[in-house]
């Protein structure tokens, strides 16, 4: 490209460098006092073109900078001692996107492409127009153009990743796929392959044709290497291993991730889907015997006996509490949390106990009550509960914070937790103004009285209780 020796978009640099400090520290007029004196000495350059349509655009001259666009790219196709450089066609581009022509942008690119077809970075500009417009059978045979060129591994994988995109938007099917294995599969012959992300592009194409256990093979063999990390293959496995319906070595290989991560929580979800064999080939059966009391629309029946149900729930339980053992601190809460998750699965299947429900919910107060994300976290088993079992919860959630001590921010928390508890549990709509006003009120001054807590703050840091604020502004206007 020109801008390699010393030249942009065919200008000598040290001409164009004040024209882009100018535009960078937003002296437009300047900017353009500058660009309007170099168009005078070049008044055919679609680059200094290029660049008048860009200040014209920051000053809020859309029409102008239009016009000026126009013109640049009318040089483009009529001159052919124009240059045709990057630099030119991606100011260009910015303007013509800013501008709301993303499509015009396209065309000065497919003509310079068409010229120089040979030209990686125009192709590569031609390529990423496309994908702005989402016209994933362009972009698929722009990459193939430039794989023909250059042999390189990206090039590749965009367009593999391009045919996976026309067949996730329903614009082809089963032949497009084997083209894009067929590809892949040639490349690795060849050349192998040598990212990581080229791997997981060969997975998810796999992945997509239901060819689980050749995606297995694949993870197992010299390509599975490029993983360095192991919890990241281990993850991939363990995926592909629920597909292929091998739940049992699926579960085998979470309990590995989750005794390297216990905080996984997806993870944790994933191992207990495994033991339970909740997979989709028949999690979307029809439901049969719903229990009444369990308001969540996906319930469903386990295809297990009980004496199995109630073998991997112990399983599952004896694993959790292994975890819990085996940490040292309390900032991880996915062992926690999976004693909710394993008596909220148990509630699905017809077995709960709402009291041992209720009993979990409180240790897990005891533990975690003090931090903000405490009610997102309980919030889908709450919902276990009937209504009545809701207002005992929350009312030993009060007689217990009363009980904890702690430092003032973590007890401030702990205060914040009961108001967003109170409303998870629907208990403020039943107050009457007056009892809502006198909520707000009790928020405002708590938030007063923690202010002190925040005097050691770096300015850019939230304030504790901050939240209160906008609480009590919902209670208000609720």
């Amino acid at each position: 490209m020109a801008s390699k020796f010393g030249l942009a978009g065919g200008i000598p640099e040290r001409r164009v460098r004040p024209i882009w400090d100018a535009i960078d520290s937003r002296q437009f007029k300047n900017a353009l006092k500058l660009v309007s004196s170099l168009l005078g000495k070049h008044p055919n350059s679609p680059y200094v073109l290029s660049l008048k349509a860009l200040v014209l655009e920051r000053m809020g001259k859309p029409d102008e900078a239009l016009s000026v666009c126009l013109s640049a790219k009318e040089l483009l196709h009529s001159n052919d001692s124009a240059l045709m450089d990057d630099l030119t066609l991606s100011t260009l581009q910015n303007v013509f996107q800013r501008l709301g022509h993303s499509d015009l942008a396209t065309s000065c690119y497919e003509h310079a492409a068409a010229k120089f077809p040979n030209n990686l970075d125009l192709m590569m500009g031609l390529f990423n127009c496309y994908v702005r417009e989402s016209s994933f059978v362009k972009q698929q045979q722009t990459a193939i153009k430039m794989y023909k060129i250059a042999s390189e591994e990206r090039f590749l994988l965009w367009a593999v990743c391009s045919i996976q995109l026309q067949v996730l938007c329903g614009n082809g099917g089963e032949k497009l796929l084997l083209l894009a294995e067929g590809l892949l599969k040639k490349h690795v012959a060849t050349h192998s392959l040598h990212e990581p992300e080229a791997l997981l592009v060969y997975i998810s194409l796999l992945e997509q044709q239901d060819k689980y256990g050749h995606a297995l093979e694949i993870l197992s063999g010299n390509l599975g290497s490029l993983l360095m990390v192991e919890v990241d293959k281990l993850r991939i496995q363990g995926r592909l291993l629920a597909r292929t319906g091998d739940y049992k070595a699926a579960a085998d290989v979470y309990e590995k991730i989750l005794e390297s991560c216990p905080d996984d929580w997806e993870c944790l979800q994933h191992y207990l889907d495994c033991l339970l064999e909740d997979g989709p080939t028949w999690g979307n059966e029809p439901i049969e015997n719903r229990i009444d009391a369990i308001k969540f629309a996906d319930c469903r029946l386990s295809p297990l006996t009980d004496e199995v149900f109630n073998s991997r729930i112990t399983r599952a339980s004896t694993f959790v509490h292994k975890l819990q053992e085996n940490l040292g601190n309390d900032i991880v809460r996915c062992p926690y949390l999976a004693n909710l998750e394993i008596e909220q699965r148990k509630h699905l299947y017809g077995k709960g106990d709402e009291q041992k429900l209720m009993e979990d919910l409180i240790q897990y107060f005891f533990r975690f009550g003090h931090l903000a994300c405490f009610t997102s976290d309980v919030e889908v088993f709450v919902q276990v509960l009937s209504s009545d079992k809701k207002m005992e919860l929350f009312k030993k959630l009060m007689e217990s914070s009363s009980t904890i001590s702690l430092v003032p921010a973590k007890a401030l928390g702990l205060s914040i937790t009961i108001f967003k508890f109170q409303q998870l549990v629907g208990n403020m709509y039943g107050l009457t103004v007056s009892g809502l006003e006198d909520l707000a009120v009790k928020m405002v001054e708590m938030f007063c009285q923690n202010l002190p807590l925040s005097k050691d703050l770096d300015p850019q840091e939230s304030m504790h209780g901050e939240e209160l604020l906008s609480m009590a502004c919902n209670v208000l206007i609720q």
